[in-house]
């Protein structure tokens, strides 16, 4: 990732947030990517961010990422920042409903390519928009958390906490949806659900309350959460009151590779991967600049990762060798795209 220093016409200076550091950008440039994300720090992130940047260099482009820290309004201001710089394709990570339909046109009313990953509202025409099938993410880590505590002994309806706050970002909605689905079924049934402050101390509100729950005797059999990043205050209660509950969860990373190795109460992390969520966004964009014909949705298919699929000497580098299509994609590979790899 370069940084550069964007003149405007009146040779104004022109900054924005970039993983936390200021990132310019050189007027006059060409061949340049904006990856913007409206979510926080973490392995996923930062993942998604290096699927984008090795796939646009590779096929020749300046790749500049950008991250709001969940912020809707830090992510508004981010594309009003990138509105007036000059690059030729937006991939833009989780903008949310009330903003996302007039950013995105605002760019493409510009001559930008534009693709969305998991973007809340009305579809923009011209823009391909991606997302994790989250129905199969929450499907694979429920049926996995269900499994295993029938396994245990329980019965269904299992009874489990679920950790997601809603109205926050589409793909935490939606996974909830089949949590719902799942409790009309009589699969399940959430006994408690812990909705953290996804711009707080999140991880002080969801140790604090997981903490009180178990204290206070409610009987529950699993813990299912809607995002790995969760998972820390999860376990870091469950060891200190000695308590052991069947937790799954959504989204992989290095970190919930070694996790799944070294927690034996840690059974399933539903995923796909993030670098090839970035990976194949990037060609998408590359796809619209070279006139090739691309979709108004694609969905990137989901798997299960379980603790018996790893051990601690696994990455995310090597979970392709043991879990079947993951880590790599021939999506929208095309012979005009190919006669751009360096």
């Amino acid at each position: 990732m370069k940084k550069h220093v964007l003149f405007g016409v009146a040779m104004t200076l022109a900054a924005v947030t970039a993983m936390g550091s200021t990132v310019y950008a050189e007027d006059g440039g060409s061949k340049k990517i904006a990856v913007l994300r409206n979510m926080t720090s973490s392995d996923h992130t930062t993942q998604f961010f290096a699927g984008a940047v090795d796939e646009g260099e590779k096929l020749g482009y300046t790749v500049d990422t950008f991250m709001s820290d969940g912020d809707d309004v830090k992510m508004q201001n981010l594309m009003d920042q990138a509105l007036n710089q000059d690059y030729d394709i937006w991939i833009v990570s989780h903008a949310n409903e009330g903003y996302q339909f007039d950013y995105l046109s605002k760019a493409v009313e510009k001559g930008i390519k534009v693709v969305g990953f998991d973007c809340g509202g009305d579809h923009v025409d011209g823009v391909t928009y991606t997302s994790q099938s989250d129905p199969d993410l929450t499907a694979i880590s429920l049926d996995s958390l269900i499994d295993n505590a029938k396994e245990e002994g329980k019965e269904e309806p299992i009874k489990i906490v679920e950790i997601n706050t809603l109205g926050a970002i589409i793909p935490f909605d939606t996974r909830h949806a089949t949590v719902e689905q799942y409790e009309k079924d009589g699969k399940i049934e959430v006994v408690k659900m812990i909705s953290p402050n996804l711009q707080g101390d999140y991880y002080s509100e969801i140790n604090t309350a997981l903490t009180t729950t178990i204290q206070s005797g409610l009987e529950f059999d699993g813990i299912w959460t809607a995002s790995t990043a969760f998972l820390d205050p999860i376990f870091d209660s469950m060891h200190s009151l000695e308590k052991d509950y069947v937790v799954t969860g959504i989204d992989i990373s290095d970190t919930e590779v070694q996790r799944l190795a070294t927690e034996p109460d840690y059974y399933c992390c539903a995923a796909v991967d993030p670098y090839v969520i970035g990976m194949v966004d990037v060609r998408i964009g590359v796809s619209k600049v070279l006139g090739v014909e691309t979709p108004e949705e694609y969905k990137f298919d989901a798997v299960g990762v379980s603790n018996a699929d790893v051990t601690k000497d696994d990455s995310m580098a090597t979970l392709a060798e043991k879990i079947p299509g993951f880590g790599s994609s021939d999506a929208f590979l095309s012979d005009e795209l190919n006669a751009l790899y360096k």
